[in-house]
């Protein structure tokens, strides 16, 4: 066998594995043609990463089981330095076999300050600090795993630690903290994000000052300087996964009183996209890569999405299956389950978005469109469609059968009209050379003077 690199041979074992998902007979001379493979080559290649994968799934198991045993119920978080031991592995590395889909100890949800802990803070703050840079998605992922918090809600964390800054929800924690009568140095523990106790009570005034200074008078806002943007898309990453757009908008109105909601609208739509598709197609692809399939209530839970939002936003298709019609191996229960999920999600008059539902049945886009208008009864009549059709005619096949060998919702009206169109063509007969000059003599005659309708016979012409 010749030599194929390991992104070649992933790629091969993810198409054979496509068709085999579904129980389709793998076109191994199709896919000899695609790869320059003999079957038997691409038989050893698939075997080999099947045994990849077993490896990788293995290891992943381990690491995870480790990880759930050396669970601290009163920290909410796993003791790595445990795992480390057992394993002799890197903290990095543990952390990237480290699979959340089997851990049997839940994400902790924290997308309020209130909800953390003393120590998460800090702990936080000197673990991403072994990251040089703006944090990846793969960077985010291990943060997640670390602290066993929603990717979105360490995010949120992790900013306000790097840029400290009193936040409504922060005033009102302060606020309640100190009617109970708690001193400053008690409050900084609870909240132990700002630079020193002494910054603390100040950030507090200004912020109390600001406030009750009541709303400032509106002004035109001409256009967003780089540092507003910036801002404005860090308020998006910290509220918007766990809180939706509304919140975003509250805390960046009161951040830019002289700027309209319309305007604030119009600048977050696009950095959202490229946001979630980012996040939502890590998560994917690592499930993928463990487990050979997608558990989208998993990959909801850990960007802290709906799971049609994660299904819209996935840009991960490795090993995603074709959907070519065969009426010999067509599935109702895979056509029905597509139905059904447009249905729910899409109702009329809603768009389908055709990259959800793939990404729902894992099959490629393309083939949901095309099996999507069969199952509507639609037909594309090309020259090899109606040639099928006057074939099995001709064989003496009933018009009926015919429809089924095309489509799985194809009327059989439809195929006979297919195929007398193919057999008895409209007869056009060509205008002779004194039809044509007695009709431009009539257009001459009448033109913007009689409706059409109106104008005389060529037989009747003078």
């Amino acid at each position: 066998m010749a030599s194929v690199s390991l992104e070649r041979q992933q790629e091969i074992a993810a198409v054979v594995r496509g068709y085999r998902k579904d129980g389709v007979t793998v076109p191994w001379f199709d896919l000899a043609y695609r790869f320059g493979l003999s079957q038997s080559d691409m038989e050893h290649i698939v075997a080999l990463d099947d045994d990849r994968l077993q490896k990788r799934r293995k290891l992943s198991a381990r690491v995870t089981q480790l990880a759930d045993q050396a669970f601290d119920s009163q920290r909410g978080r796993c003791d790595w330095d445990s795992v480390i031991k057992k394993l002799d592995m890197p903290l990095m590395e543990c952390l990237g076999w480290f699979d959340a889909s089997l851990s049997s100890v839940p994400v902790r949800s924290l997308p309020k300050f209130v909800d953390w802990l003393p120590d998460d803070f800090p702990l936080l703050k000197e673990f991403v600090q072994q990251f040089p840079g703006t944090l990846t998605a793969d960077d985010q992922q291990l943060v997640s795993a670390f602290m066993n918090v929603k990717q979105a809600d360490c995010a949120m964390a992790y900013n306000m630690c790097i840029r400290p800054r009193m936040t409504t929800e922060l005033f009102e924690l302060t606020t309640s903290y100190r009617e109970q009568g708690m001193p400053w140095k008690d409050i900084y523990q609870q909240i132990p994000v700002f630079a020193s106790v002494q910054a603390l009570p100040k950030v507090y005034s200004q912020f109390k000052a600001k406030e009750s200074s009541g709303p400032k008078p509106a002004t035109i806002h001409v256009r967003w300087t780089d540092a507003e943007t910036a801002r404005f898309h860090e308020i998006i990453r910290q509220h918007y996964l766990h809180g939706g757009i509304r919140s975003c908008l509250r805390v960046a109105e009161s951040e830019f009183p002289d700027i309209s909601q319309q305007s604030l609208r119009k600048q977050r739509e696009p950095k959202l996209a490229a946001e979630h598709a980012d996040a939502v197609s890590h998560a994917v692809k690592k499930q993928y890569t463990h487990h050979q399939s997608v558990d989208w209530a998993r990959v909801s839970e850990s960007v802290g999405l709906s799971e049609r939002e994660c299904l819209e936003a996935n840009q991960f298709g490795d090993g995603k299956a074709r959907w070519i019609y065969d009426p010999d191996t067509f599935s109702w229960d895979m056509a029905n389950r597509m139905t059904a999920f447009i249905e729910m999600n899409y109702p009329r008059p809603l768009p389908v978005n055709y990259t959800a539902v793939s990404n729902y049945m894992w099959i490629e886009p393309d083939d949901c469109v095309k099996m999507a208008g069969l199952l509507r009864g639609e037909m594309t009549w090309t020259e090899d469609a109606v040639a099928k059709v006057v074939e099995l005619r001709n064989q003496g096949m009933m018009y009926k059968d015919i429809a089924r060998q095309l489509s799985p919702k194809l009327a059989a009206e439809k195929a006979s009209y297919a195929y007398r169109r193919h057999t008895k063509p409209i007869q056009r007969v060509p205008l002779s050379a004194e039809d044509r000059q007695q009709i431009r003599a009539l257009v001459d005659r009448h033109a913007e003077q009689l409706p059409y309708s109106e104008l005389p016979h060529p037989t009747q012409a003078d």
